[in-house]
């Protein structure tokens, strides 16, 4: 299957680079990614062009990356710099790739360098306020292709019968489920009122009583998810503001593909209460933990059946399509980047 190239895709948390280079493949394509003396992350393709053994069984030089094999450096602009055992440099080159950090991750773009736009990296204004409390999640390794990742995260109803322990809430099923297009992707929406808390909105809100609850699923082309979750006490406020005992949550997913049929959710959270307290934190993360090995266990039945059944219809439901209309927009952008655009 094609991927969208011109876009930007998380390569690696922060904290992931280290003293030694990092390997890592996006889109099918082999990466090398490491961080210079100079603090500056760089990134490119894995590979020395002398006999092919992946760069990142080398070692960085300085700001550079050195082959472990014969010793010759590359820069981070897939240059060689440096041919130990000879005078002149040979002319050969690698592709770089341009990268950025913010939100404690590594961008890295596909596409066209050209047109590579940070401004274009999704941010969450509320992971750099102190009112706003952050905790780091994992890299969970789904045997899945990107795109059923995205369903999921275009689809509040599965959440009733995948986590009914956590986010579920028996009250809600037949809450109604709108979406709407977006410049940027699609927005699912499901408002539950005068309802019973979840389990999760009980023990890190403290509400006991009836509560106003909502689900909004941002999700942003081509792979990234924003789920903004809370509740207040019912009848006080809403999503937008306002609310007695207000909780809220932003539970953020970066989806990179790997294959075909693999992919990283690197994902991290934003909560509006006891932003200090690490502990509260990493219980959240727990949780969430808890949740989205469900949605792995789901999503690699599903990937497999697939495999399975291909070319065998599928039903359609009126709650798909939101995810639907994702998947039209993938499939348009897709349509519109050329040989040209989409690798240079």
């Amino acid at each position: 299957m094609a991927f969208i190239k011109n876009a930007w895709y998380v390569a690696s948390w922060t904290h992931d680079l280290k003293d030694e280079p990092l390997p890592q493949t996006i889109l099918n394509e082999k990466i090398v990614l490491w961080r210079g003396e100079d603090g500056v992350v760089r990134a490119a393709e894995d590979v020395c062009p002398h006999r092919f053994l992946p760069l990142s069984k080398g070692r960085i030089a300085g700001n550079d990356i050195q082959c472990g094999y014969h010793g010759l450096i590359f820069n981070g602009n897939g240059e060689c710099v440096r041919a130990p055992t000879q005078l002149i440099r040979p002319d050969c080159r690698i592709r770089e790739y341009p990268v950025f950090e913010t939100m404690g991750m590594v961008w890295i773009w596909m596409g066209d360098t050209a047109i590579a736009d940070i401004s274009e990296i999704y941010d969450l204004p509320q992971y750099h306020q102190t009112e706003w409390g952050v905790a780091f999640g994992d890299a969970l390794d789904v045997e899945a292709n990107y795109l059923l990742l995205c369903d999921n995260l275009c689809d509040p109803t599965h959440v009733n019968y995948v986590h009914p322990s956590t986010l579920g809430n028996p009250e809600g099923i037949n809450a109604p489920v709108t979406h709407e297009s977006t410049s940027w992707g699609v927005v699912t929406e499901r408002l539950t009122v005068d309802s019973a808390p979840t389990g999760f909105v009980a023990a890190f809100g403290g509400h006991n009583g009836r509560v106003d609850m909502w689900q909004r699923y941002l999700m942003y082309l081509p792979s990234v998810s924003i789920i903004d979750f809370g509740a207040t006490a019912a009848g006080t406020g809403n999503w937008q503001e306002g609310g007695d005992a207000r909780i809220q949550v932003y539970s953020c997913h970066f989806m990179t593909p790997v294959t075909e049929t693999r992919t990283i959710d690197r994902w991290l959270h934003v909560r509006n209460f006891e932003p200090d307290d690490q502990a509260v934190g990493e219980n959240i993360s727990e949780q969430f933990r808890i949740a989205f090995a469900e949605d792995k266990e789901i999503l690699e039945a599903v990937q497999k059946e697939e495999t399975v059944h291909e070319g065998r219809l599928k039903i359609g439901l009126d709650l798909d399509a939101s995810a639907g209309l994702f998947r039209l927009k993938i499939n348009r952008l897709l349509k519109g980047e050329t040989p040209n655009q989409s690798a240079k």
